[in-house]
């Protein structure tokens, strides 16, 4: 670890003794040794500029890192920065009115700071997604988010609010401690009106984390908020359209952003919104126990939640007068693509022994599915030689059945380590190797995975693994086929092979077929860009580690090149 923070720089701050460890957030860059986070200084001018801002502000109503002199007294030694590490997790939607009390106080402390010349010159793809977002520039936007970035624009006006220093990205970046005012941290700096912070937090929340609309009435009594709210999600889906190269992972974006977009644009013409009231929320427990009263015919009287899982669906078990159960998968409204598919895949083939029972299903008002109730005790916790060979009998019997119509056939796949190349701390944030390894490497894994087949005439699956199996007295099931494709069986079973390794089972060494090298390295690429920042979801973050932690491993044995080495 130490060609990542070198000890001389360490010596420059005078925590030469200390072991260093990468911390979870900052984009895989920062690291920690004794009470001080070390951060990459790029630009020195800049970060020197920050430190200057950040050493003379103060609360009240939060708290922030101070920066940390080097022994020359400089702010910046051999191209890092340090700072003092502050106490507090993430917590935004539960503590949403405190972060909104925090961005406000550390506002008003900026309001009299004066923004650099060099501020919003830039040609990061943020800095140029703002300038569009504020009728400051054009740029040609990917098909799938353009026309929805056209309708954004076509409902703003000008905002004649004054600018100043703003955080450009605090959402998840207010760490919340007992007993102490919120710590304002990573700080992005922008030069727009103050309430601007805010919009964008909102909008990052409501379409990622599932937060609920009435986040929206803690900013009621800011000045212009729908025209800021506008702006920050045409710049947040500007910056996914330049950020992001393949078709369906903008597919996705636009998926999880339709019912924010709808949701402010009829706060903005105000009218109601089309149809049924839009959440952008997980479904409650009462239109879960209606809908499936309602296509059963009969009366639910309790619902009980279902450990695991890391979709936005909402997963229970539905209890009805006459003494019955049901799982219930209520699907959330960015993943109706998803619902689709899962539904087809039920349908043509829900009278296999593999398959859960398929009792009913609607798409209107609320997508459910309700499937038999298999008891809980019987999902896999773990693996045995058994139940390895048994899920291989099931994924070749898989394999062999007619493809149904309905079910996406795959016909090409962005090679993810364009993406990692483009910015490695996609990678390097979940610390399975070094910035050096991966400099040397990246190029052999691109080529492997752009070698990588991935098109065929089987039903493939995509996520088997033990959460997702269920055995009792010889029946093996599979669930959630929410990721189902046609393709080729062999990426289906190393993608299996990497999850069996991934949660205790053999190498994937000793299963894998033809094409291993080219699945093994997409399989490992593929990781990082799954995976989403350890605060907000840590139990997915390290699932995901684990699994690029077998794939990248099993890829250089593969390639016969040095073995990735954790920097944790």
């Amino acid at each position: 670890m130490s060609d990542d923070l070198p000890l001389e720089v360490r010596t420059a701050f005078g925590v030469p003794s200390a072991p260093a460890r990468l911390l979870p957030g900052g984009g895989g860059t920062c690291w920690q040794a004794g009470e001080l986070v070390f951060r990459p200084a790029p630009r020195p001018a800049v970060a020197s500029w920050l430190a200057e801002v950040f050493a003379d502000l103060r609360g009240p109503g939060f708290r922030v890192p101070l920066p940390v002199r080097a022994a020359d007294g400089s702010w910046v030694a051999g191209g890092w920065a340090a700072w003092t590490a502050v106490e507090g997790e993430p917590d935004p939607v539960t503590r949403w009115p405190d972060l909104v009390a925090a961005g406000r106080a550390f506002h008003a402390a900026l309001a009299d700071v004066p923004a650099p010349d060099w501020l919003g010159r830039g040609r990061s793809r943020w800095e140029v997604a703002e300038r569009v977002a504020w009728d400051q520039a054009d740029v040609r936007l990917a098909p799938e988010l353009s026309d929805l970035v056209d309708r954004l624009r076509a409902a703003t006006r000008p905002v004649g609010l004054p600018s100043q220093l703003v955080h450009g990205d605090i959402a998840g970046n207010v760490l919340f401690a007992a007993g102490q005012p919120p710590a304002v941290i990573d700080f992005s700096p922008s030069r727009r009106p103050a309430g601007y912070a805010l919009a964008v937090a909102a909008v990052d929340l409501l379409t990622w984390s599932a937060a609920p609309p009435s986040i929206l009435d803690e900013l009621a009594c800011e000045d212009d908020i729908d025209q800021l709210l506008l702006r920050a999600l045409i710049w947040r889906l500007v910056t996914e359209s330049l950020g992001r190269p393949d078709a369906g992972s903008r597919q996705a974006v636009r998926s999880a952003s339709e019912p924010v977009a709808e949701l402010l644009l009829s706060r903005v013409s105000g009218r109601p919104m089309s149809g049924r009231p839009m959440t952008t929320g997980p479904a409650t427990d009462a239109d879960i126990a209606m809908s499936v009263g309602r296509v059963l015919g009969r009366e639910i009287t309790g619902l009980r939640p279902v450990m695991g899982g890391h979709s936005r669906s909402v997963a229970r078990i539905a209890d009805d007068a006459g003494g019955g159960s049901v799982f219930v998968k209520a699907v959330a409204p960015a993943d109706r693509a998803e619902f689709g598919v899962e539904l087809a895949v039920y349908e043509a083939l829900g009278d296999r022994p593999f398959l859960p029972r398929l009792l009913a299903s609607a798409g209107e008002p609320l997508p459910i599915l309700v499937l038999e109730a298999l008891e809980q005790e019987h999902w896999l916790r773990g693996w045995t030689p058994a139940l390895v060979a048994a899920t291989r009998t099931l994924l070749h019997d898989l394999h062999t059945l007619p493809a149904p119509s309905g079910v996406p056939v795959l016909r090409e796949m962005f090679n993810p380590w364009e993406a990692i190349a483009a910015d490695p701390a996609r990678l390097l944030r979940m610390g399975v190797c070094s910035r050096r390894w991966l400099a040397e490497h990246l190029d052999t894994l691109h080529a492997a995975a752009a070698g990588a087949p991935i098109e065929g005439d089987s039903l493939i699956h995509r996520d088997v693994r033990a959460a997702n199996l269920w055995c009792r007295d010889g029946r093996l099931v599979l669930a959630d086929w929410a990721s189902a494709a046609i393709g080729d069986p062999w990426l289906d079973h190393h993608l299996w092979l990497v999850a069996l390794h991934a949660e205790g089972g053999p190498a994937p060494d000793t299963g894998q077929g033809p094409h291993a090298i080219g699945h093994a390295a997409l399989i490992a690429g593929q990781q990082p860009l799954l995976t989403p920042a350890r605060d907000s979801d840590p139990a997915l973050f390290d699932q995901r580690r684990r699994r690029l932690t077998a794939a990248l491993s099993w890829a250089a044995r593969l390639l016969h090149i040095p073995p990735p080495q954790s920097t944790i």
